[in-house]
C-alpha cells in the first residue's frame, strides 16, 4: 500500500444522510455482483439492498444531492486497518448536478445514472422522507425514522469497478447518528431507468434497519487498486 498525504483525503459535508437496509433474494444479488465479492445474508437466501440519500451542502464540487443503490458485501481488511462497520458495492448512483457526477466517476470510479435527478427532502417530527425524481418521473420514495441520537465516527468500506480496474476505499462517516430496527420506515421503488435492475428483485418494502446521520462529514480515504473483479 502506498503512502498518502492529507490532501488525498476528500471531504463532503452534509445536512442529512439517510439509509435503509432491505432484504431481497440472494440469487438476484449474485446475478450482478462480481464473483470476488460475497453478499451479506441476514437470513439464508436473503441479501441486503442498501438505499442511501445524501444532502451535501459543501464539497469539492459544491452543493448537491445523491441517491445510492448498493449491495452489502463482506469486507476486506488489511493488517492495521480499522474493521469497517459495513461494506458496500454500489451498482448505481444518481446525483442532482453534472459536476458532482463527473467528479465521482473520475475520482472514485462509481457507476452513475447519466441524467441529473432531483431529490426533495421532507423533514418531519421524528422522521425524514426523500422523493427522488427524474424529470418529474418518480424514482424512489423512502422514509426513515429516528431513535436515540449519539455522536459517532464510523468507518465503512466501498468497492468500485469500471473498465479501468477494481478499487476499494474506506469512507468515514462522522456526525449525529440514529439507528433502529423498529421497522417504521418504508420505501416505494418505481419502475424507471435508474431502478430497472430492481424491477424483478422482490425487494421488501420495510427496512429491517434504518440509519440517519445529520450535520455530518463524509471523508473518502485514497483509493486502493485491487486485482480486477472476476465476472460471473
Amino acid at each position: 500500500m502506498s503512502s498518502s498525504s492529507h490532501s488525498d483525503f476528500v471531504q463532503y459535508h452534509f445536512r442529512d444522510a439517510i439509509g435503509g437496509f432491505f432484504e431481497f433474494p440472494t440469487e438476484n444479488a449474485r446475478a450482478i455482483l462480481p464473483s470476488d465479492l460475497q453478499p451479506i445474508e441476514p437470513h439464508h437466501g436473503s441479501s441486503v439492498l442498501s438505499v442511501m440519500a445524501f444532502d451535501f451542502h459543501d464539497s469539492p464540487v459544491g452543493e448537491y444531492g445523491e441517491l445510492i443503490l448498493s449491495i452489502l458485501v463482506s469486507p476486506r481488511v488489511e493488517q492495521g486497518q480499522p474493521w469497517p462497520r459495513s461494506a458496500f458495492w454500489p451498482f448505481r448512483l444518481g446525483t442532482t448536478t453534472t459536476e458532482s457526477r463527473e467528479h465521482a466517476i473520475e475520482r472514485w470510479h462509481l457507476p452513475h445514472y447519466m441524467q441529473d435527478i432531483s431529490i426533495a427532502w421532507e423533514r418531519g417530527d421524528g422522521h425524514i422522507t426523500i422523493n427522488a425524481t427524474d424529470r418529474g418521473e418518480p424514482i424512489v420514495d423512502m422514509t426513515v425514522t429516528e431513535h436515540e441520537w449519539s455522536k459517532v465516527s464510523h468507518p465503512y468500506q466501498a468497492f468500485m469497478n469500471d473498465d479501468d480496474g477494481a478499487y476499494s476505499s474506506i469512507i468515514e462517516m462522522a456526525g449525529q447518528f440514529s439507528e433502529n430496527e423498529e421497522e417504521r420506515g418504508g420505501i416505494v421503488i418505481h419502475s424507471q431507468a435508474m431502478t430497472n435492475l430492481l424491477t424483478d428483485w422482490e425487494v421488501d418494502v420495510t427496512p429491517f434497519r434504518e440509519l440517519w446521520m445529520r450535520n455530518g462529514l463524509q471523508t473518502f480515504h485514497p483509493l486502493q487498486q485491487l486485482a480486477s473483479f472476476a465476472p460471473r
